[in-house]
């Protein structure tokens, strides 16, 4: 029922967030009627001996060169948000029409980015980016209003938090460490044997509860598999670049 988790690919500290967000949505869900206590233990279990190895903390994660960065991409969402709402009460009818597209996506709920954690602001700036490249009508509506540049800079702004925060979890929660590998491993296990269980349960219950659950859980999945699809260019593009000056 899962995605496809390149597990082999993934720092410590996403193993930390996949068993974190997996035990958060178990949570949201009856333990009992679902028959959920045991795998929710499993995942719990192996998401504490990770948490206790590499000692991570939400206050050692807020260093102040990352909220900076968050700072910046904060105001460039602002920003654009707010030239949007403000040119959808331009006089010119044309203007106006293009920034009514848009005034109904910054301002979901989903979109109202300074008030959630780092990761979830992550999460809802990369939909926003792919709900609007591959939308030719928001598109055609952010240069409309003018907008390009302002939609560039919180891009930039995003990438750079990103790369950040990367460079933040690699120095935290990828020190050599045997124990927090092992870990990692149990918790790779506690999932998979999620995934197992929760295949069988819908199969012999026809539960949907079971299929909402497996589609949350993906959810996360997508977010991770796209951290390290996009570590993994960067770094193919590092190493093209790094040849190129070689060559010349």
């Amino acid at each position: 029922m899962f995605y496809s988790i390149k597990f082999h690919k993934m720092h410590l500290a996403e193993y930390l967030l996949l068993g974190s967000k997996a035990s958060n949505i178990l949570g949201k869900y009856d333990e009992t009627e679902l028959q959920l206590v045991k795998p929710k233990t499993k995942v719990t279990a192996a998401l504490n001996k990770l948490e206790d190895n590499l000692k991570i903390s939400p206050s050692s994660m807020r260093t102040s060169e990352l909220a900076a960065k968050d700072l910046r991409r904060d105001n460039g969402w602002k920003c654009f948000m707010y030239l949007v709402i403000s040119q959808s009460y331009n006089e010119d009818a044309t203007i106006r029409t293009h920034a009514e597209k848009l005034v109904t996506v910054v301002r979901s709920p989903e979109m109202r980015i300074y008030d959630m954690g780092y990761q979830d602001q992550t999460v809802s700036m990369i939909n926003f980016f792919n709900k609007v490249d591959s939308n030719e009508e928001l598109k055609a509506a952010i240069t409309g209003i003018g907008a390009n540049n302002h939609y560039a800079f919180l891009k930039t702004s995003q990438q750079d938090f990103i790369a950040k925060e990367e460079e933040k979890n690699k120095e935290e929660a990828e020190k050599p460490n045997a124990e927090g590998a092992k870990a990692a491993k149990e918790v790779r296990k506690a999932i998979e044997s999620l995934d197992q269980f929760l295949s069988v349960m819908k199969d012999m219950t026809e539960k949907v509860e079971y299929e909402n659950i497996a589609a949350e859980i993906n959810e996360v999945i997508k977010d991770i598999n796209s951290r390290i699809a996009s570590r993994e260019t960067r770094r193919e593009n590092a190493k093209e670049e790094e040849e190129t000056t070689l060559q010349e």
